[in-house]
């Protein structure tokens, strides 16, 4: 558990639960090369370096195992990267300017090797914190007759919880992977958390959801 559990209720996702894979998408937000950098994500701060070094070798493993288990299920994974389309990044939602990201599709921000993106799953280009925002997403998992969405990526307090908060008011049922969601700091992991679990998504785990879709995790 993450969090204190006598302290907060939280809804984490029932023993019993099955996600039909034809109903269930994986967004994974923002995982993407110069994200995954311990040393670009803390600013020279050494102990916010380690912080993400820590996060991100426990995290990136237990996305890529609901990652397997969402392939192995023949179940809908959507990749949603963030970066910018021009040199000054003119298009992008205005307290993003000025950030140091590159072009859409360099290798600084596209996804890392472990979770790379295969054949026949998407890839969703967003210039704001949220996987909805300009994207079309919502269009698109609908048509796709999704009705559950699992949420992984970071940051838990930034671009996976803006997400969650559309993907919520576009009807979709949300599961929170809490294994597979890096946050900025403890204090954030904790407060994020404890909110989401509160009542805005399920909270479950790799291995969970791994069940919920009937595969081996």
């Amino acid at each position: 558990m993450l969090i204190d559990t006598d302290t907060f209720a939280v809804r984490r996702i029932a023993p019993e639960t099955e996600l039909a894979p034809e109903k269930t998408a994986l967004l994974i937000i923002d995982m993407m090369a110069r994200f995954c950098d311990p040393a670009w994500l803390a600013g020279g701060n050494p102990e916010g370096r380690r912080w993400f070094e820590a996060g991100l070798e426990r995290v990136i493993p237990n996305i890529r195992r609901t990652l397997d288990a969402f392939r192995q299920a023949n179940a809908l994974v959507v990749h949603a990267v963030n970066a910018k389309w021009t040199e000054d990044g003119r298009e992008v939602v205005r307290y993003q300017r000025g950030r140091d990201y590159d072009r859409f599709d360099t290798p600084a921000m596209s996804v890392i090797e472990a979770l790379a993106p295969r054949p026949g799953e998407i890839t969703v280009r967003k210039v704001a914190s949220s996987a909805f925002t300009g994207t079309g997403l919502d269009f698109l998992l609908r048509n796709a007759g999704i009705e559950h969405v699992v949420l992984a990526g970071q940051y838990g307090g930034a671009c996976v919880f803006y997400s969650l908060i559309q993907s919520r008011e576009f009807g979709f049922d949300n599961y929170w992977l809490e294994d597979g969601i890096l946050h900025a700091s403890e204090p954030d992991q904790r407060l994020i958390t404890a909110l989401v679990g509160s009542r805005w998504a399920r909270l479950a785990c790799s291995t969970e959801i791994a069940r919920a879709l009937k595969v081996s995790g």
